[in-house]
């Protein structure tokens, strides 16, 4: 895969009024060293999103909770030295407190303020609107012209309407992330869904998984709850590392007794039992990496 990388970004470019709050937003480098890529048909996560940037195209990622989405985003603006925000949506969410503020000055006068998601639009790096199906149409149409070509967001507060990544156009990744079996979510209409150029599904990724979760068996029971249709509630990856982690530190019951308690009350039993016929298998490889521990 051709890649052009505009994914680079000058500090020293923000107006120094800014500069201090912009370079706030920037994760910390170590975010990127933690995580584990996945192979989209042959090309690696990061190329994919290095493309988008250089081409503004933006993304759309959909799949479950605890699927990485909003991890790959942070991650990736966090390995390219990028400032990062991400936009919780939701039904009653107001495009106007996301933009930014108007305060009044120790003068008296009034003047606006941006918000994190301005700053990024304005001086460039990745946003994330998280949860998109979430939020009302109403709403999201807040976001049609920054996800249009124009890539230009008004802010009638502040009188001005703003081009993504300002005069110079300094890259801004546009990332969507929505999971369409939330209750509560609204269907994406024809003109929303046509801004995105590269939709991803962004399931639960094997690979990724075996690499984070030192248990075989713990992940085949997950693919097993994963699909029963009488379990609503997801089986996240990051709920796998934590019961995990809780095993190690505070044993199997307790472990057991956290992992079941994420789940409705309906769904309780079924995950226990699943949890206790792989229970030997699950206790022998986490006892084999609680050694490995000790060894090293």
């Amino acid at each position: 895969m051709s890649t052009s990388t505009a994914s680079t970004f000058n500090l020293e470019s923000v107006p120094a009024e800014h500069r201090e709050r912009v370079a706030a937003l920037i994760p910390d480098p170590r975010i990127a060293g933690g995580y584990v890529h996945r192979d989209v048909m042959g090309v690696q996560d990061f190329q994919l999103f290095d493309f988008a940037m250089a081409e503004r195209e933006n993304v759309l990622l959909t799949g479950p909770t605890g699927s990485s989405k909003t991890t790959v985003a942070r991650a990736f603006a966090a390995a390219r030295g990028l400032p990062f925000v991400a936009v919780e949506c939701n039904g009653s969410m107001d495009p106007g407190t996301v933009l930014g503020r108007t305060i009044v000055g120790d003068d008296g006068v009034p003047g606006w303020v941006d918000g994190d998601f301005l700053l990024v639009v304005r001086y460039g790096g990745v946003v994330l609107l998280d949860e998109i199906n979430l939020a009302h149409p109403r709403i999201t149409a807040a976001f049609h012209g920054l996800l249009a070509v124009t890539r230009r967001i008004s802010v009638p507060e502040a009188g001005e309407t703003v081009i993504a990544g300002g005069a110079a156009r300094t890259p801004v990744l546009l990332i969507a992330a929505m999971n369409d079996r939330y209750q509560g979510t609204v269907r994406m209409n024809e003109a929303m869904g046509n801004r995105f150029a590269m939709p991803l599904d962004w399931g639960y990724e094997r690979s990724v998984e075996i690499a984070l979760v030192p248990s075989v068996r713990l992940l085949d029971m997950a693919d097993g709850i994963r699909s029963l249709a009488e379990i609503r509630t997801p089986v996240s990856t990051n709920a796998l590392q934590e019961f995990v982690r809780h095993h190690l530190a505070m044993g199997w019951e307790m472990a057991v007794h956290l992992f079941v308690n994420r789940f409705d009350t309906s769904e309780r039993a079924s995950v226990y039992r699943a949890l206790e016929a792989n229970s030997a298998a699950i206790v022998a490889e986490l006892e084999a990496v609680a050694a490995a521990l000790v060894d090293a």
